[in-house]
């Protein structure tokens, strides 16, 4: 009987190790850099000093490239108007564009952008995030559906806050084993363990909320993309004429 009660205690205890209230940080302000108030943000993300964004709308979407120092577009790449363009990611030397609810995913290589070419995936397609070998992907739930090179689904990990499911993921980004995502309406964003979907902390980002000039609720956070050389964020939002450069104090 002993023996079962101290099992027992020893679950409870790792359960509520688990499950307990991760840490809420803020975002630390480096700068602000000028950002197109009609860009309508779905995806964000930088690559050897070249920093790419996914536009939205139908009639609007697009894929750019900006001057990650001034925000000036130096590229774009109209998306066809039946189409509604959402998260970006890099994988295996292409930068990978999703689309909301067409199925559809634009091909871009990284040397020469041109016309695109394309796959078909099943689903509403959100956020998108490269891993190591694996793409991870959200879809406005709660979960993250990991996806290998062939953009096949080989895993799918329900992100949880103390337990409790996290649902309108968004945006996504991977750093250093972790998954930093947006939450759609939220002020916040949040680092996940892709591994268990356990959220190890809380970005309390409604300071560059207030400072972001965002006409509109509906101009919502998004767009997250990590510097991996100075070992900081660009963090924008939907028609937001800014984009900022944080660091966010956590060891990732």
């Amino acid at each position: 009987m002993q023996f079962t009660i101290l099992l027992f205690g020893l679950g409870l205890a790792l359960a509520q190790a688990q499950w307990s209230a991760p840490p809420l940080i803020k975002p630390q302000i480096i700068s602000e850099i000028p950002h197109d108030s009609a860009a309508f943000t779905q995806g964000l993300i930088w690559i050897d000093g070249k920093l790419f964004e996914s536009t939205g709308l139908y009639g609007k979407s697009s894929l750019r490239e900006l001057n990650p120092n001034t925000g000036t577009i130096l590229h774009i790449q109209t998306v066809p108007q039946q189409y509604f363009a959402e998260g970006l990611a890099q994988f295996h030397g292409e930068l990978i564009q999703l689309t909301w609810k067409e199925g559809v995913a634009f091909r871009y290589p990284m040397k020469s952008w041109g016309r695109p070419a394309h796959f078909n995936y099943s689903g509403e397609g959100w956020g998108l995030a490269t891993l190591g070998q694996n793409i991870w992907m959200s879809n406005g739930s709660d979960t993250l559906f990991r996806r290998n090179g062939a953009f096949k689904i080989t895993g799918k990990v329900p992100v949880k806050l103390e337990g409790r499911p996290v649902e309108r993921l968004n945006e996504l980004e991977g750093v250093a084993n972790k998954i930093v995502a947006n939450i759609w309406y939220s002020d916040s964003l949040i680092i996940v363990d892709p591994h268990d979907g356990r959220v190890l902390a809380v970005v309390d980002a409604s300071d560059l909320v207030s400072r972001s000039h965002r006409r509109s609720r509906d101009d919502v956070l998004n767009g997250i993309a990590y510097d991996t050389r100075k070992k900081f964020f660009f963090i924008t939002g939907k028609n937001w004429p800014v984009i900022f450069k944080v660091r966010i104090p956590f060891t990732f």
